[in-house]
């Protein structure tokens, strides 16, 4: 196949251009049907980038970071069970509840998290329901709902015997 040198350039063009076309749609950028980077991030409790500092469970018991560990007080988890909670805490994905159910305040289990970048900590409200873990970020006013089997990786048992 004879191209003069125009002609290659054209063909050298077109084909950076699809290369840079089928980028794009892989990492949907263009015709993103589905859900958006922001959305997608949303999805979790807290954003990729926040670094939570201290959890404390209805006054009772405290968890706070130190240094890349954690430390619960009064120490009722060991440091691998206390890493792999802080991990739920960080990564558990959950659907947003657009109308949420009427449920008694009185029943939840207050979580009040410090994180690094904000100056007040979040209040959390977790509703253990016969299906479902609902969490209510009093804060930002957004109800979240996990599979019911999470409640466990957020809150083991061991917390409650403080």
């Amino acid at each position: 196949m004879k191209l003069s040198r125009a002609g290659w350039n054209n063909v050298i063009i077109f084909s950076v251009m699809a290369f840079i076309l089928l980028i794009n749609v892989t990492n949907n950028k263009i015709f993103s049907g589905s859900e958006s980077a922001s959305e997608v991030e949303q999805a979790t409790l807290f954003a990729a980038h926040e670094t939570i500092l201290t959890l404390t469970f209805s006054h009772n018991v405290v968890i706070e970071r130190i240094g890349k560990n954690w430390r619960a007080t009064p120490a009722v988890l060991n440091e691998q069970a206390l890493e792999q909670m802080m991990r739920s805490w960080k990564n558990s994905e959950g659907d947003t509840v657009k109308s949420p159910p009427v449920i008694d305040e009185k029943m939840a289990l207050v979580v009040n998290i410090e994180l690094a970048d904000q100056t007040e900590p979040y209040t959390l409200n977790l509703f253990a329901t016969d299906t479902e873990l609902l969490i209510h970020n009093r804060s930002t006013q957004v109800w979240k709902s996990f599979p019911l089997a999470i409640f466990s990786q957020l809150v083991p048992n061991e917390i409650f015997s403080a």
